[in-house]
């Protein structure tokens, strides 16, 4: 798999952790979701952390005073000037229109790559799918109000939906015949169900691809915060630091060294939800396998 070509190759500097700088009672708080692990190893919070390191400004990462527990919360306190500065979700028209993008795609669209959890006895089955048309033909599973289930319907694809508990158990029961996952997802998530759902297998031959990406979104009220973020997301892609903390997280190793992506099958398939603006991000700084 091919990384993002403009970055140097082989890099081999570790991005250091984040370490809060002093200063003389001129920080500049950013307030992200109380309900975020800040701390946390995510992708994106590492990626949020190494932005604010190379920037020249005070900047210091601190929780909301209130925490926003949905995703429909966190987006309307940054339209409304809410006690919240950033944040980080999956891209769709109506974040993108709610808060001001980060136009930078933390995952260089990883979370795009679908690969499957079926019932192991029917690789055979899948093996032989060659195309969309052919995928057209099985049912596929979401839990109830996932944002891919439009995308996968826009496709043609009939989609049925439970709650996520029983997904894994529906999927090797035959009441619908793949379910969908990120790649790292799908690799983890057989490992944690299969004992509960036996048979449960992650699809050897094909992968699906659609575009979505994760990004951080400010305060329309922060446009200096957005240019800042993107100056250091930039910057940590030139000397190579985003490159080796992307290769290192631990759910971009899953999917690169266990999901084998270059190897399958590729089936394309459009998101009606991505806003025409994301196409405009320079492709260098995306995924290619």
């Amino acid at each position: 798999m091919r990384r993002r070509t403009f970055m140097a190759c082989g890099a081999s500097m570790l991005a250091m952790p984040w370490v809060p700088r002093a200063f003389a009672g001129d920080d500049i708080p950013v307030f992200y979701n109380a309900t975020e692990k800040i701390d946390d190893s995510s992708l994106s919070a590492k990626a949020l952390r190494l932005a604010v390191s190379k920037i020249d400004k005070p900047y210091v990462l601190k929780p909301s005073p209130v925490g926003y527990p949905t995703q429909s919360g966190v987006m309307n306190a940054l339209a409304t000037g809410g006690d919240l500065d950033i944040c980080w979700v999956g891209v769709d028209k109506t974040v993108w229109n709610a808060a001001l993008p980060v136009p930078f795609p933390i995952d260089g669209g990883l979370l795009g790559y679908r690969l499957f959890l079926i019932n192991g006895q029917r690789q055979r089955e899948f093996s032989s799918v060659k195309s969309l048309d052919d995928l057209r033909r099985y049912i596929a599973i979401q839990g109830p109000g996932w944002g891919d289930i439009d995308i996968l319907r826009n496709a043609g694809i009939t989609v049925r939906t439970g709650l996520y508990k029983n997904l894994f158990r529906m999927t090797v029961g035959g009441r619908a015949d793949f379910f969908p996952r990120a790649a790292f997802e799908a690799i983890n998530e057989q490992t944690q169900h299969v004992a509960a759902a036996p048979g449960l297998a992650v699809e050897e031959s094909l992968i699906l691809k659609y575009q979505f990406t994760l990004m951080f979104f400010v305060s329309k009220k922060k446009p200096e915060l957005r240019d800042d973020l993107l100056k250091g997301l930039m910057a940590a892609h030139a000397d190579g630091s985003y490159e080796a903390m992307f290769k290192t997280d631990a759910n971009v190793e899953t999917a690169l060294s266990k999901g084998h992506l270059g190897r399958r099958k590729l089936i394309e398939i459009d998101n009606p939800m991505l806003p025409s603006n994301v196409n405009s991000i320079d492709r260098r700084l995306w995924l290619s396998l």
